[in-house]
C-alpha cells in the first residue's frame, strides 16, 4: 500500500523539498501535500492555528490512540482493561513518539526556530502526531491504520521489551498473592517441539486459571504471562 511509481510533484512539493523527503519516506502520494506541509510547521514558526501543526496533532493523538487500543486488543485477548492501558500508555508516551519520530527523520524535516537542541524536546514525536492527522484528512482511516501497523508499529514497538519492563511481573504476582493469602502457581510446558521452539506458561490463581503466554523459553513464557495475570488482576 506505501510502494508507488513516481508521481508528478505538485507547487508545494518543489517549493519545500522537505515535503518531498516526508512523502518519500512514507511512501504515499497526494494531492494535499499543503496538509503535509502544515504538519511539519511549528508554532514557533507560525503562530496561527491554521498554519501550524498542533491541529493536526490534537487529531492524530487520537488517532494513534484508538489504532494502539485495537492492536493491544488483539495482542491480548484476555488481558483486562488496566493492563491494556498500562501498554498503551508506554507506546504513545512522549519518549516513544519521539524515538519513532526520529526513526522517520521527522527532527530533520520540522520547520520550527528552537534554542534548544531538537532530542531535547517533543518536537518530533509532535510532528508524527501531526503527519498521523494529516494522513487521515487526506486517505481516511484505512489508510492511516496500515500506515501506523505496519511503518511504526511492526518495525518499532517490540512488546517483549514493553513488558520486560514491568518489574519483574512474576514476583508481583507472587507477592500479590501473598498479601492476599491466595496460593498461586505456574503450569509452563513445551509448547512446539518443532524449531524455533515455544513454551505456554498459565497463571493458576486460586485453583482458576487467570492468564496465558507463549515464549522462546520457559523464563519469557512465563514473565509475559504474569504480565497478563497483572492486568487482570489489578481489575478484581
Amino acid at each position: 500500500m506505501f510502494s508507488f511509481f513516481n508521481w508528478r510533484k505538485s507547487p508545494v512539493e518543489k517549493e519545500n523539498p522537505n515535503v518531498s523527503k516526508l512523502l518519500n519516506t512514507i511512501g504515499l502520494k497526494t494531492a494535499k501535500a499543503e496538509l503535509y506541509l502544515q504538519a511539519l510547521r511549528h508554532k514557533s514558526v507560525y503562530e496561527s492555528s491554521y498554519e501550524n501543526n498542533e491541529r493536526l496533532e490534537f487529531l492524530g493523538d487520537s488517532i494513534l490512540d484508538s489504532v494502539v487500543a485495537e492492536v493491544l486488543y488483539e495482542k491480548f485477548p484476555q488481558a483486562k482493561e488496566g493492563f491494556l492501558t498500562q501498554i498503551r500508555s508506554r507506546i504513545v508516551s512522549r519518549s516513544s513518539l519521539n524515538k519513532l519520530g526520529f526513526a522517520l527523520g521527522l527532527d530533520q524535516l520540522i520547520d520550527a526556530q528552537m534554542s534548544r537542541d531538537v532530542k531535547e524536546t517533543s518536537l518530533a514525536g509532535n510532528a508524527l502526531e501531526a503527519l498521523i492527522g494529516a494522513i487521515y484528512i487526506d486517505k481516511g482511516f484505512t489508510v492511516v491504520n496500515t500506515f501506523i501497523r505496519k511503518k511504526l508499529i511492526e518495525p518499532h514497538i517490540h512488546f517483549d521489551t514493553i513488558l520486560s519492563h514491568e518489574s519483574d511481573p512474576k514476583s508481583r504476582v507472587i507477592e500479590y498473592a501473598q498479601k492476599k493469602k491466595v496460593r498461586v502457581s505456574f503450569k509452563t510446558s513445551l509448547h512446539q517441539k518443532e524449531e524455533p521452539q515455544s513454551f505456554k506458561s498459565t497463571v493458576v490463581y486460586d485453583g482458576d486459571e487467570i492468564a496465558f503466554a507463549f515464549g522462546p523459553s520457559k523464563k519469557k513464557a512465563e514473565q509475559k504471562a504474569a504480565a497478563e495475570a497483572i492486568g487482570i488482576l489489578r481489575k478484581d
